[in-house]
């Protein structure tokens, strides 16, 4: 765990929807935060294959209110550069199997509201503190959620660009809709790691993961900022 900034503890959290390692750390201050690597640690699960609902659900039994994802994204539009951060607003699902709801016994359809599904409060706290800091960032962007593990076609971007959205991403949906059903805060930043498929060279694993090495610390100092802020 080389990843972690601070030193930390590993949990196990039994969930209705399995098991889900989670690791806690405190800040100076004495806040706790908690870290879950929704890929696992050794980043064995494929963005359809991670079990949001258990990792969800888990913030939610250790009382957490305030969720803040970390995702690489690609580009489907050239204002947002490589090597920058931006923060999600909004998202698109083009996702196809992933189950978007908690299950309910003996209880009625509930129906989610998605406005302000990204908080806005968190969503302009982060930004000052990413601007305060200098990191390089491109802005606020509509994410586009797609089914994943393999990257876009390029008339599958060409579409994704037409329907509104700056980013493309796999792991948004359905984490930010099930936080906003526990009633969580949810906020992501985007690490852009690369250009989507027909906008520049091919596409690796290793170019995306280098960008997120080099971004890794600023942002992690970022989330930091604001926990200290807000609890500290």
């Amino acid at each position: 765990m080389e990843t972690l900034p601070i030193p930390y503890r590993e949990e196990a959290i039994g969930t209705p929807y399995g098991d889900v390692v989670i690791f806690r750390g405190m800040l100076d201050c004495g806040q706790e935060v908690i870290f879950r690597y929704r890929h696992g640690v050794l980043f064995r699960h494929d963005p359809p294959d991670i079990n949001y609902r258990a990792n969800i659900y888990a913030m939610h039994m250790l009382g957490v209110t305030h969720i803040i994802g970390l995702s690489a994204v690609g580009a489907c539009d050239y204002g947002f550069k490589l090597g920058t951060v931006c923060l999600i607003n909004d998202f698109i699902d083009l996702t196809k199997n992933r189950p978007v709801a908690f299950e309910r016994e003996h209880r009625l359809a509930l129906h989610t509201g998605m406005e302000d599904v990204c908080n806005p409060e968190l969503n302009d706290a982060l930004e000052q503190l990413i601007l305060k800091r200098k990191i390089p960032y491109s802005g606020r962007a509509i994410y586009a959620c797609v089914e994943g593990p393999r990257f876009e076609t390029a008339a599958e971007v060409r579409m994704i660009r037409m329907l509104g959205a700056q980013i493309i991403g796999m792991t948004l949906v359905p984490e930010a809709p099930l936080a906003r059903e526990l009633v969580m805060n949810y906020s992501a930043i985007g690490v852009v790691t690369n250009y989507s498929t027909g906008m520049t060279s091919y596409v690796t694993d290793d170019g995306i993961g280098s960008v997120m090495c080099e971004m890794r610390d600023s942002v992690f100092d970022v989330c930091f900022d604001l926990i200290k802020h807000k609890s500290c």
